[in-house]
C-alpha cells in the first residue's frame, strides 16, 4: 500500500510541473521534441504514410465528415428545383427559372433528387 503523504507529494508535483500548466497563445512549446520541432513533424508524416502503404489497417486518418448541422434540404416552389441550404432560409433566387421565390423544406427521402433537371 502506498503512502498517503507520499501521494500527496506526487500530487504537488504534478500540479506545480510545467506540463500540467495551461499556456497563453504566443508562449513557446512546453518542451523542444528532440531534433526540433520540424522533424517531429516529418516524422510524424513519414510513420503514417508508412503505415497507410504497408500495414493493411481497419481504420484510415482522416478527418471526420462534417455533421449537416443547419443545412437541410429544400425545393424551389416556381419550378421545383432541388436545393441545400440553411434552415433559416425562406426565400432564393432559382438558378434554372432566374425568379425570386420561396422555398419548402423537404426531406432527403422526400426530395428524391434529380440534380440534372
Amino acid at each position: 500500500m502506498v503512502n498517503s503523504e507520499f501521494i500527496k507529494d506526487i500530487k504537488k508535483g504534478i500540479e506545480n510541473s510545467k506540463v500540467n500548466q495551461i499556456l497563453d497563445p504566443g508562449q513557446p512549446r512546453r518542451y523542444e521534441p528532440e531534433g526540433g520541432v520540424g522533424k517531429h513533424n516529418q516524422r510524424i508524416h513519414r510513420e503514417s504514410r508508412y503505415a497507410d502503404e504497408h500495414k493493411n489497417l481497419p481504420f484510415s486518418f482522416r478527418k471526420p465528415p462534417k455533421p449537416m448541422g443547419r443545412t437541410t434540404y429544400m425545393r424551389c416552389d416556381n419550378c421545383g428545383k432541388p436545393y441545400r441550404g440553411n434552415t433559416a432560409t425562406h426565400g432564393i433566387i432559382c438558378n434554372y427559372c432566374h425568379k425570386f421565390s420561396t422555398v419548402s423544406h423537404v426531406t432527403e427521402e422526400e426530395l428524391n433528387i434529380d440534380w440534372e433537371r
